[in-house]
């Protein structure tokens, strides 16, 4: 049965069963034969075929949805099985948000590698919200998030801190390090994240706290193109200490002096609640624990 749904779910997603018996490595008429045995187990028709194409029905579109779970849920159990006797292996996906996966992240894997080299990481880069919903749609395995992310299904756990600068270019205007006042903050260019980033719910948090309401902003879609942007004087930003080491280094990048900076924010690992977690994503997270910040 295992391999007939990995079949149906191969010629839903590809809409073709040749193309679904090129990526199986199988004949057509095998592939058919297989479908054909499905339809037969559930006593009804899945597929919609024609000459054109092949298209799910409404039972197939059941079929489809607990497939995919049948067949994760088949390979945990046997990844669980495996770790009972083995030392931690195989492919752990693992989500990250920017500032993490970026500068943080790189240092966690190279040790992974070398105490644990049976472990292979895949990372998926993304903002706060994106992670979060990778990790409920099961797409990671774990996930490390710089924001707050809120659903029944996850659970949270801080395992480090942050602190955020607002930063300025080097060859700006603003070249008095003094602290700066509301009205000049509001006069200044804001470069910030897009919508669903946990910088951006950091600097939004402190608009609100001290009633800041910028006349320019320009959204940028990177921590490296806001330094970038930041750098070559198109505005004012804030972001992770972290992020900074190389630019404050060459005095392209100088922290501005505010009043209620640094902030601080928390780091947190995200992982599906009430699920059993196989002895390669317990090993990653426990690596992560032991690379606080602080």
């Amino acid at each position: 049965m295992e391999h007939h749904l990995k079949v149906f779910l191969e010629v839903v997603e590809k809409k073709s069963f040749s193309r679904a018996a090129e990526v199986l490595y199988m004949s057509q008429p095998a592939v058919s034969q297989y479908i054909a045995a499905l339809e037969k187990e559930f006593g009804v028709r899945l597929l919609e075929r024609s000459n054109k194409f092949v298209q799910v029905n409404r039972a197939g579109k059941i079929v489809y949805q607990y497939a995919k779970d049948i067949l994760r849920n088949y390979d945990q159990m046997k990844l669980l099985v495996s770790d009972i006797k083995n030392s931690p292996s195989g492919q752990l996906k693992i989500g990250a948000s920017y500032t993490i996966g970026e500068y943080l992240l790189p240092k966690i894997l190279a040790k992974l590698q070398i105490e644990f080299p049976k472990i292979i990481p895949a990372v998926s880069i993304g903002n706060t919200e994106e992670i979060g919903k990778k990790l409920i749609h099961h797409e990671i395995d774990i996930g490390l998030i710089e924001g707050h992310f809120t659903h029944p299904q996850i659970l949270s756990e801080k395992f480090s801190i942050d602190k955020m600068y607002i930063i300025k270019g080097g060859r700006q205007s603003l070249e008095r390090e003094v602290i700066l006042s509301r009205e000049e903050l509001e006069n200044e260019t804001w470069i910030i994240r897009e919508q669903g980033s946990g910088t951006r719910e950091v600097l939004e948090v402190f608009f609100r706290k001290n009633h800041i309401h910028p006349k320019r902003v320009i959204i940028l879609g990177s921590t490296q193109t806001i330094k970038e942007g930041v750098e070559s004087g198109l505005g004012i930003s804030m972001l992770s200490e972290l992020t900074l080491d190389k630019e404050l280094q060459l005095h392209t990048i100088h922290k501005l002096e505010v009043e209620g900076t640094p902030i601080q924010r928390d780091f947190f690992i995200i992982k599906n609640h009430q699920e059993f977690h196989p002895k390669a994503l317990q090993t990653f997270e426990t690596l992560v624990k032991s690379n606080r910040l602080e």
